[in-house]
């Protein structure tokens, strides 16, 4: 499917039980939805990728997940909003080529990557989530071109790969990510990413926002 073939429609993603929660779902709506919506901001960003084998002294690997540190201080995903009258794929390629130097000649965010989309009413705007998976080769390179990228030290501070084990005090890890300071609903956009790329299950999942929530457990660094 080609970066500027828009769908018809897509259907709100099938939400796992653990995270059928209004902050998860709050605003989900179908694709066609978003397209009647009037004076209405656009954005759009991506969770980007890669299986990575191998254990660490801390856990394993699974998987190598980017997310950025922002301007603001909170972590989000690479993107951002489109410009008025220009074509969301082409908008969200430009954002990544902006921020962590992408080359999306090479290698686009397409249809075939969207997820979801959510509304933020308050706000009025209209927020599409994509996954995509590339190679770890490919991700490693993202993670050098971030440094060169137009707004690396401007809304970007930096990229950093999510750690998707727990350590032995069932805190530290992932658990400890998740009480980070998230842009919007990046936090649940990133365990939904987790769940639909099959990198953790539903169970792992519901386990990790348990552990996340025992703050006895957050002095214990070992």
């Amino acid at each position: 499917m080609s970066v500027d073939s828009a769908p018809r429609d897509f259907p709100i993603p099938e939400i796992p039980s653990c995270l059928q929660l209004r902050t998860v779902t709050k605003g989900l709506i179908p694709l066609a939805e978003s397209k009647k919506l009037d004076n209405y901001r656009m954005g759009a960003h991506v969770c980007l990728w890669a299986r990575q084998e191998g254990r660490s002294m801390f856990g394993e690997y699974r998987a190598a997940v980017m997310m950025q540190l922002r301007f603001d201080g909170t972590f989000g995903f690479p993107g951002g909003l489109v410009d008025k009258g220009e074509d969301m794929m082409e908008g969200l390629n430009r954002e990544l080529m902006e921020e962590i130097g992408w080359d999306p000649s090479a290698h686009p965010v397409t249809w075939s990557d969207y997820y979801s989309t959510q509304v933020a009413g308050d706000r009025k705007l209209v927020l599409h989530f994509f996954i995509k998976e590339v190679t770890l080769e490919q991700f490693i390179a993202l993670e050098k071109s971030c440094l060169q990228s137009r707004d690396y030290g401007k809304e970007v501070m930096g990229s950093i790969r999510v750690p998707l084990y727990t350590m032995d005090n069932m805190y530290n890890g992932l658990p400890a990510f998740l009480n980070n300071k998230f842009a919007g609903t990046s936090k649940q956009q990133l365990l939904l990413a987790l769940h639909h790329s099959k990198l953790l299950t539903e169970h792992e999942i519901s386990d990790v926002i348990l552990k996340s929530q025992n703050l006895k457990l957050a002095p214990n660094r070992f």
